[in-house]
């Protein structure tokens, strides 16, 4: 299984998955278009607008860290499209983790929406998590990269959204939001779990 990182993006990656290819990939992405802003509707500050596929309900039962949660009654969701650095990387995966937190705290209904593969290799569900704000629907994953506590990360075919994901993080960056205005992303989480950053 190929994954597509971008600047640093990662996601517990399978021992097989390749980051060199990973990050040329998601070059390739934006090179081709794959950066243009605000497809599937919505607006480029604003992210996607509404889901792409039927979602079903989520209740926010526990929240493992920045990309990981736990729906009531389905268990264990990796946030797809995104990564955050790991819990040992501190302060950086506090503060990611805070941030959902924030976003989303326990007992948060939300609507859970698939993509082409149902489960990770840790038995995880992927899915994208939507959140109601007023009298509109937010995309968590696609805050997070916004708010600059996500880098992206794509493992294909759970490509949906990885056009706006990749816009989001321009815009972070270039803003120097969230973790990266404070070198937050100087060892990739990818890196970090390759033991490739020194502990």
């Amino acid at each position: 299984m190929r994954f597509l990182g971008h600047a640093g993006a990662s996601c517990s990656p399978p021992p097989r998955s390749n980051p060199a290819v990973a990050l040329v990939a998601v070059a390739c992405v934006a090179a081709c278009g794959g950066g243009a802003p605000a497809p599937y509707g919505g607006s480029p500050e604003a992210g996607p607008s509404e889901p792409v596929r039927e979602p079903v309900p989520c209740i926010l039962t526990r929240i493992v860290d920045g990309d990981t949660v736990h729906c009531d009654g389905r268990g264990s969701v990796r946030l797809i499209g995104m990564d955050t650095p790991e819990r040992g990387q501190e302060p950086f995966g506090r503060m990611a983790t805070a941030e959902l937190s924030r976003l989303a705290p326990v007992g948060t209904r939300l609507l859970l929406e698939r993509d082409v593969e149902e489960r990770d290799d840790y038995g995880r569900l992927l899915g994208y998590l939507w959140l109601s704000r007023g009298d509109s629907l937010v995309l968590l994953n696609w805050e997070m990269v916004r708010r600059g506590y996500a880098v992206v990360l794509t493992y294909p075919p759970n490509v949906q959204y990885v056009e706006t994901l990749v816009d989001a993080q321009e815009r972070a960056r270039h803003d120097a939001v969230g973790l990266w205005g404070v070198n937050g992303f100087a060892c990739p989480p990818v890196d970090y779990r390759a033991g490739r950053c020194g502990r």
